[in-house]
């Protein structure tokens, strides 16, 4: 995906750190997952973010993940994806076309 602008990339980068924070130390996968290469999306302003725990996920980190990225003001429309709650075709689709952010512990 190209990118819109400086803002944007920086958001991006933002919403990454907080992922990588929440998540540090906990057996997670976490992929950004590219809309328009999947079909779902043609517009550029969509992002979606994956996360898989090998364990049983803890719901409240991604809860407060939203919470956080919500306070940076990212002016594009994002979705955070608990890829346990997806079909096994799909997850394995995503997880093979996504961009790692974050790979097993």
């Amino acid at each position: 995906m190209s990118t819109l602008s400086p803002l944007y990339d920086e958001k991006l980068q933002q919403i990454k750190a907080i992922l990588l924070e929440t998540f540090a130390g906990e057996d997670v996968r976490i992929i950004r997952i590219d809309l328009d290469k999947r079909g779902y999306s043609h517009n550029s302003t969509e992002i979606a973010i994956g996360i898989l725990s090998r364990s049983q996920g803890d719901r409240k980190k991604l809860i407060d993940s939203m919470e956080k990225i919500g306070k940076i003001n990212f002016p594009y429309t994002m979705d955070l994806i608990d890829l346990s709650r997806v079909s096994e075709s799909l997850r394995a689709q995503l997880l093979e076309d996504g961009e790692v952010w974050k790979d097993w512990k």
